[in-house]
């Protein structure tokens, strides 16, 4: 009798056909979303000053930096998938002081990082197609803002997810064209990526400010909550999900390596041998464009669009889930909140739409100012630097707590990973205070 793959049935239970491995590199998970999100403004600025000043001397930074976020992701994650517990649950066990940072940091950066969002937007649209009026900027950061706050407001975590292919793909091939057109030297490049050196060139930052924020920015800080927070969305909340939730985190994080190295790539090619410096958001594509030239132009500006467009929708998405589930919580206990824990999800308590319009609004102040943000925007890694230990000692608290783990503890690399990572953090950060001031 022959086998019929498809139909079989063992003890009356049809057969679940296998997908083949290459279709699962092709799904949109709570990884790919959270890359997305977290490639912002902040690194490609970072990123960027990195190339331009220091050359490709920082690449291997990115890969210490990644390895040890992966395992502040895994923690984070494993909780929800052994406890079923949103992060934000478990947070509150740990004490709810860490629960209203939780609450009260992602406002304001949400804020700061909105403003300098609408700025790239409009400045990268402009470049990939000017509109015949002088207001070309403007409509075109008010057109993408608003089709992001669009699909946040309509369709929710499930859009975001859905659109996150298509964009992640796009955004990685015109960073690697972007890369390809600044004519690098690509040995440099792989030594910088193996060999670890400490740049000594002078700095329009300061050398230790530039270190800590491209450190702080593949690191991150009270933005890895993310993470849980989608993967708490997609329901990933039992142990059977384990296995995918880590071969979801390795692969994204992969990408997010080679995301932050073209940036940088491009940057030494371009920048670099030409001493040109970025001092302003708005200068930076332009300069890259000049570079480049017209070819260069349309991909780095459709590059740098995609980087900030997903990362609208993935931070605001993220941040809604968080602050609605602790608005619903803690400040005001719901009964929506049972839904949430039954499985529907954050993304459906009340409070979540109200969050992604203040969003959508707050930031909206800079078309009507001359504010220039790159200095900020590097100056929160130092806001990081601080953050992130707080942050990891209630993940150390609640992870390697048998109470609510079990069996599935930290091992002691993930122990070590995450007390050596508060540890840099706060190093890092003391040296950047101290060349700021």
């Amino acid at each position: 009798m022959g086998i019929e793959a498809d139909s079989a049935a063992v003890g009356g239970s049809p057969l679940v056909p296998r997908e083949p491995w290459w279709r699962k590199l092709t799904l949109a998970g709570p990884g790919l979303v959270f890359v997305l999100s977290i490639v912002g403004p902040r690194d490609l600025v970072a990123n960027s000053v990195a190339g331009s000043e220091f050359g490709y001397s920082l690449i291997w930074l990115l890969a210490v930096a990644i390895a040890t976020r992966i395992a502040i992701l895994e923690s984070t994650a494993r909780y929800v998938i052994v406890t079923g517990e949103s992060l934000v649950t478990g947070c509150g066990k740990a004490g709810r002081w860490l629960v209203w940072m939780i609450f009260g940091v992602p406002l304001v950066k949400r804020f700061i990082t909105g403003m300098v969002q609408l700025a790239l937007l409009g400045e990268a649209g402009h470049l990939l197609y000017p509109l015949s009026t002088p207001h070309s900027e403007v409509i075109w950061a008010l057109g993408s803002w608003f089709a992001a706050f669009a699909v946040l407001y309509f369709g929710r975590y499930k859009l975001v997810e859905k659109i996150s292919q298509p964009l992640g793909f796009l955004l990685v091939g015109s960073l690697a064209i972007a890369a390809f057109l600044s004519k690098p030297d690509w040995s440099a490049a792989v030594k910088g990526t193996f060999v670890p050196s400490v740049p000594e060139a002078d700095s329009l930052y300061g050398a230790s400010l530039v270190v800590l924020s491209v450190a702080m920015g593949a690191i991150g800080s009270i933005g890895n909550i993310k993470y849980a927070a989608f993967v708490h969305e997609k329901g990933w909340r039992d142990l059977s999900y384990l296995r995918s939730q880590r071969i979801d985190l390795v692969l994204s994080a992969c990408g997010m390596f080679v995301m932050l190295a073209l940036i940088q790539i491009a940057a030494a090619g371009a920048l670099h041998p030409l001493g040109i410096q970025v001092a302003e958001v708005a200068d930076l594509v332009p300069v890259f464009a000049q570079v480049l030239g017209g070819a260069g132009r349309v991909v780095l500006a459709l590059g740098v669009w995609c980087v900030v467009f997903t990362s609208v929708t993935g931070s605001a998405t993220a941040y809604a889930l968080t602050l609605s589930d602790i608005y619903h919580r803690f400040l005001y206990p719901s009964d929506a909140i049972r839904e949430q824990d039954e499985g529907r999800g954050a993304a459906y308590l009340p409070a979540f739409r109200p969050f992604l319009v203040l969003f959508a609004i707050a930031p909206l102040m800079v078309l009507f100012t001359d504010w220039k943000p790159v200095p900020l925007l590097m100056a929160t890694a130092l806001v990081a630097a601080v953050m992130l230990p707080a942050t990891i000692v209630v993940l150390l608290r609640l992870t390697t707590d048998r109470k609510f783990m079990g069996d599935h503890v930290n091992g002691w690399l993930t122990n070590t990973v995450l007390v050596f990572a508060a540890t840099a953090a706060l190093y890092l950060g003391y040296e950047g205070v101290m060349e700021m001031f």
